[in-house]
Parts: C-alpha cells; sequence; structure tokens
C-alpha cells in the first residue's frame, strides 16, 4: 500500500513538473512574440466630429480628440484598426425613426513606438467585418508590422497570445497576455473567441498562436438587432463581443487597398 500511495506522488510531481516545464515555455513563446512584434502595436490618434440629427432638426454637435490601437500591416505603413474604434456611434445599428449620427474624423496620425507621428488617411473601411484600414502621406517608410497569412485556426483551449498598446497615461506600452480559445465558430464565418476583457482591450490589435504566427485580429462582432430592454443579459453582451478575425479575411480585405483611391475622411 505504501509502495503504491509512494507511485501516485511520483506521478503527481512528474506531473506537477511537466505543467511547470509548459508554462514556462509558454512565457518564454509569449515574450519572444511580444518582443518580436511590439513595434508594430502603434496608437491612431484622431479627431472625430459627430452630429446628431434627429427629425430633421440638429440635436447635437461636438467634437473630441481621441487614441486607439492599430496594427502596422505592410512596411509602407498600412495599418488595420477595429472599425467601431475609430467611429463608436457606428456600434448600435440604427432605427429608421431614431437619430441620425453622421460622423467625421480628422487631423489623423500614427503615433509610432518611437513617438514619431505620421499623417495618415483611412483608405478603406468594411463594417461588416469591423475593419478600416489607413495609409500614412509619407512615402518610402520602411516600418516594422505583423504578417497576415492564411494557416491553421486554433481549436478550442489552444493558447493565444494577445498584444495591445495601453493608453497614454500608461506611456502607450504594448501589454501582452495569454488566453485559451474558448470557441471557435464557423458560420457564417470563422471567428475565435476568447477571454472576453483581454478581447475588449485588444481591439484592432494582432493575436498569435504559441509559435509566434500571427493567427488573426481582435475586432467586435455586432449584433445584428439593438436588444429590447427586457432582454436577457447574453442579450446585452451580444451587442459587443470581441472576437479574433482570421489573419486570412484580415489579409484579404487588406489586399483591396491596393487598387482603391484613397477614401475621404468622413466615417458614416
Amino acid at each position: 500500500m505504501k509502495r503504491r500511495v509512494a507511485l501516485f506522488g511520483l506521478a503527481a510531481l512528474a506531473a506537477a513538473a511537466g505543467a511547470g516545464a509548459d508554462e514556462a515555455a509558454l512565457k518564454a513563446a509569449a515574450r519572444a512574440t511580444l518582443d518580436k512584434n511590439a513595434a508594430a502595436v502603434i496608437t491612431v490618434r484622431l479627431t472625430l466630429k459627430t452630429r446628431v440629427v434627429f427629425q430633421g432638426r440638429e440635436a447635437n454637435t461636438s467634437e473630441s480628440t481621441m487614441e486607439i490601437a492599430g496594427t502596422l500591416i505592410s512596411a509602407a505603413g498600412l495599418t488595420v484598426v477595429s472599425d467601431v474604434t475609430s467611429n463608436p456611434s457606428g456600434l448600435f445599428p440604427r432605427r429608421p425613426d431614431g437619430p441620425k449620427v453622421e460622423t467625421e474624423t480628422t487631423d489623423v496620425k500614427l503615433v509610432l513606438r518611437d513617438g514619431k507621428e505620421l499623417p495618415a488617411r483611412f483608405v478603406l473601411r468594411d463594417t461588416d467585418l469591423d475593419l478600416a484600414f489607413l495609409l500614412p502621406d509619407e512615402k518610402g517608410l520602411s516600418l516594422p508590422f505583423v504578417g497576415f497569412e492564411k494557416g491553421p485556426v486554433p481549436e478550442p483551449l489552444d493558447d493565444l497570445v494577445f498584444l495591445y498598446a495601453m493608453g497614454k497615461t500608461l506611456n502607450r506600452e504594448v501589454a501582452v497576455m495569454v488566453a485559451k480559445v474558448r470557441a471557435v465558430v464557423r458560420k457564417p464565418r470563422t471567428f475565435i473567441v476568447a477571454d472576453f476583457m483581454t478581447g475588449l482591450q485588444a481591439l484592432g490589435c494582432p493575436v498569435f498562436n504559441e509559435g509566434g504566427r500571427a493567427v488573426g485580429l481582435v475586432v467586435v462582432r455586432r449584433a445584428a438587432v439593438t436588444p429590447t430592454p427586457g432582454g436577457s443579459l447574453r442579450d446585452m453582451l451580444d451587442v459587443m463581443a470581441p472576437v479574433v478575425l482570421t489573419a486570412d479575411d484580415v489579409q484579404r480585405v487588406a489586399a483591396q487597398t491596393a487598387s482603391l483611391p484613397p477614401q475621404p475622411s468622413g466615417a458614416k
């Protein structure tokens, strides 16, 4: 009996040692991913002008400057952000009888990790996928970037490495978090679902697997309709569910920017 207990104890110790080694390896991989890609996770500063019209009358006009996170995806400075973060009024579906919100973005700048600021412009928006792309006005740049290429989609309980830029108060440092895949949504499009709070902080930022390959970008999956006041908590959470859009989809939409003229600065 004592021998059996001793064997069980040794097995438990071996399992714990193996788990500790796996955790250490994951930490090392996450730090390596941070070191390699932090320079490509930047801040986008923009001024947003908002005009609210209700029943044919202007109800309110405001202007504010804000900072959002973005990811450099080409050496020329092509940057992708979550469209919702650049135009928060677009988060909620519009009602035919409700107020009309008109927005315009101006004074857009890419704030690089070294503090350099590059004037930029929006060149493409895909509101369905919550993607918006910007290009700097300056030509001939050679910037660090994250490469998004088609690859295997992570499975439930796989480890993911999130990178995201924190706010100005925290010196815009790039944070790193490790989270597990909670679910993979296959229809109507493939989305990877991970930790909710980490996803909210990482909107517009890249996600990697434990091998350091970019597997996607964090975006908002929006509800098709506004939940009713008597709806459930799950209905409310569905209004803005952070998900990881696959690298393949990000790259496919980004490829469209090569043949498009610049968009006007107004964001509808």
